[in-house]
């Protein structure tokens, strides 16, 4: 089974992809260079605890190089040629997407029974991004949930193969949200592929409504976030 992962190779995405290839060959790796921006501040300071948590927790504060877990290629953009070229030249079974821009359908159509990716939030309610913290900021946290699902056309719109809620308690901090939801994606596509590789497809359901569509959030309504999850763990 030849298995494709997309990626943008931040210190998550190493983990989950090396923890993945303890299980699986993983027959190619295509990093994003060119990562969207906004033209506003969204800088808060418990990114920074995030960062240091995720390196001490995930990375064990080691370097993971994607290299030496199998080919890898960078490229500006995920929709290049180039990347095109190389994951027909694989003629991949599945072909994983994690935090990457807006896939194509020059992409999809190569492996479009099998392309499936990683959304953390609930996309019946929040599509795009920093799904989470939009939750946490409209005081939904029943919402906070990890989905894979098949990728079409649209943003965050196609059949959802696994869920799972993000656990939390009186001691969640915020900056510890992102290390638990990658730990979540690992258990969901981790039980995912190995159905696929046993049966040979994935078992999906269609999503009963389309959720907002959410962009950057900016550092000052990050803040509010932070205070409605710091007030709401106190009641758990």
């Amino acid at each position: 089974m030849k298995i494709v992962i997309l990626n943008q190779g931040k210190n998550h995405h190493k983990y989950l992809i090396s923890k993945l290839s303890e299980h699986f060959q993983i027959s190619l790796i295509i990093v994003e260079k060119n990562q969207l921006k906004p033209d506003f501040d969204t800088y808060h300071s418990y990114e920074n605890q995030q960062d240091s948590y995720e390196k001490e927790v995930l990375l064990k504060n080691t370097d993971i190089k994607l290299n030496d877990i199998s080919r890898t290629i960078e490229s500006e953009n995920i929709n290049d040629e180039v990347v095109v070229s190389s994951m027909n030249k694989v003629n991949p079974d599945i072909v994983l997407t994690v935090g990457t821009g807006l896939i194509k359908s020059s992409l999809i159509k190569i492996c479009p029974s099998g392309f499936i990716n990683l959304h953390g939030g609930d996309p019946e309610y929040y599509r795009g991004l920093d799904s989470f913290l939009w939750a946490i900021y409209h005081k939904d946290f029943s919402r906070l949930k990890v989905t894979l699902h098949r990728l079409n056309n649209k943003l965050d719109d196609g059949e959802i193969i696994e869920q799972e809620k993000i656990p939390l308690n009186k001691k969640t901090k915020i900056f510890k949200l992102r290390t638990e939801n990658i730990k979540i994606c690992l258990d969901i596509v981790t039980k995912s592929i190995s159905f696929y590789e046993k049966n040979g497809e994935f078992v999906s359901y269609s999503q009963k409504k389309k959720g907002r569509y959410y962009s950057f959030m900016p550092g000052v309504l990050k803040e509010i976030s932070v205070k409605n999850f710091n007030k709401f763990v106190t009641t758990l």
